[in-house]
């Protein structure tokens, strides 16, 4: 079984993907993914174990593609538009039916492979939970070269629903479009969903689910959200690309504290050893050995909730003292002035680096991507003091024209430090 042949189990009538608004069917689908396979099989030597490199910009050529190379055997990866630099392609494990490119626990790009089973085993776990069935109209947005985004197309025509995609980031347009395709779930990383509170003018009530992971989400994020989707479910989710879902916390679970990332899935294992998170799942790529010890540090309450501490790398020493970057950007992201928070350790020099909201921009100088650096009695310095130890006290806050992210959605780190660095050098 693949993924091909799942597409072709469902009714051929009933619309699969609406990309852009332009709606294709599951028949749609299929004809244009043979069409394809026919192109690959035409311009391949030898099919057997090759892997099929997909770098396109548009969802929807991603999709065929994807589904081509399932047709013809072949071993599909895509991967983001603008990537420069591709992992070696060695040793092929038998039975992939694909694979995913990502950085890596060492910052170079590597392949991980994956049975068709390893997924969609997992579907019915994952959907009952995420409240997904064949009724379900879910709106996403960005590449599917991000492994969540994949995911979640692929466990969608699993129930045989349908997804509603955007290629371009235009939230105002968003709102419109949940609207007239009668979305009732949306999927969307929390620095995305949280534009939609100060967008939309109305609630929505036909939103009944709202997936959301890779970034912390906490209670006032969740209140928010009900705001505009009154009759929604919240879900966040804790993964990673060599396993699969982890954790989830529901909103009814959620509190201030935006590290909880909630109870094991079913299935799931989960423990901590040495501060390190620890997971135990069937559900992983080739060639990861259980329990798997993951980048992240994290520890587990006496209810079996996971909190995510952040990762190794995001554990710096300072004065002799362990520092949590990821904690300071949360306490941070408490200040109503901010939207989001990022924290970097560089030349012994703790940087904090905020987008804040429009209205607290109005006195700030332009300087290419840097507005200002706060001075030490501005009021976030004084909020921060309250709550921070004094070796977790950013020596400097530095107020940015807006949050970089990569291309899966996550906070651009690199980016941010080169922007730095190239205005401590002005």
């Amino acid at each position: 079984m693949d993924y091909f042949k799942l597409i072709k189990q469902i009714n051929p009538g009933k619309t699969a993907i609406i990309e852009d608004g332009k709606p294709y069917t599951y028949g749609n689908l299929v004809e244009m993914a043979v069409i394809k396979a026919t192109e690959i099989k035409k311009n391949s030597i030898n099919l057997n174990k090759q892997v099929y490199i997909i770098k396109e910009k548009s969802i929807l050529r991603q999709l065929v593609l994807f589904l081509a190379c399932n047709a013809t055997g072949v071993i599909p990866v895509i991967v983001p538009y603008d990537v420069k630099a591709y992992p070696d392609i060695i040793d092929v494990p038998d039975n992939t039916c694909m694979a995913v490119m990502t950085s890596g626990t060492t910052g170079s790009p590597e392949l991980f492979y994956r049975t068709y089973r390893s997924w969609a085993d997992f579907f019915p776990i994952q959907n009952k939970i995420f409240g997904i069935n064949r009724d379900s109209v879910l709106f996403a947005h960005g590449s599917l070269a991000f492994t969540g985004n994949m995911n979640i197309y692929m466990a969608q025509f699993y129930a045989g629903a349908t997804i509603v995609a955007e290629n371009k980031f235009n939230p105002r347009s968003w709102v419109d479009i949940i609207k007239k395709e009668n979305v009732n779930a949306i999927y969307l990383i929390p620095s995305k969903l949280m534009l939609l509170p100060g967008i939309m003018k109305e609630s929505n009530n036909n939103i009944k689910s709202v997936i959301s992971g890779s970034q912390s989400l906490g209670i006032n994020d969740s209140e928010k959200l009900k705001n505009i989707f009154p009759n929604a479910g919240i879900t966040l989710y804790y993964g990673a690309s060599e396993l699969n879902y982890i954790t989830y916390v529901k909103d009814k679970d959620m509190t201030e504290d935006k590290n909880l990332i909630g109870k094991p899935f079913p299935g799931v294992r989960v423990y901590i050893d040495n501060s390190r998170i620890c997971v135990d799942s069937s559900f992983h790529v080739e060639g990861v050995e259980c329990p798997y010890i993951m980048p992240d540090m994290g520890h587990m309450d006496s209810d079996g909730n996971l909190y995510f501490d952040g990762r190794s790398d995001d554990i710096v020493l300072i004065h002799g003292r362990k520092v949590s970057l990821t904690h300071i950007e949360n306490e941070l992201e408490k200040s109503e002035e901010v939207n989001e928070a990022v924290v970097i350790y560089d030349n012994n020099i703790l940087a904090a680096f905020i987008d804040i909201k429009d209205q607290y921009k109005e006195n700030c100088l332009d300087y290419k991507y840097i507005l200002k650096i706060l001075g030490n009695k501005d009021n976030i310095f004084n909020k921060l003091r309250k709550v921070l130890a004094h070796y977790e006290m950013p020596d400097k806050i530095i107020v940015l024209n807006k949050m970089f992210y990569n291309e899966s959605g996550k906070k651009d780190k690199k980016k941010i430090l080169k922007i730095y660095r190239q205005y401590m050098k002005n």
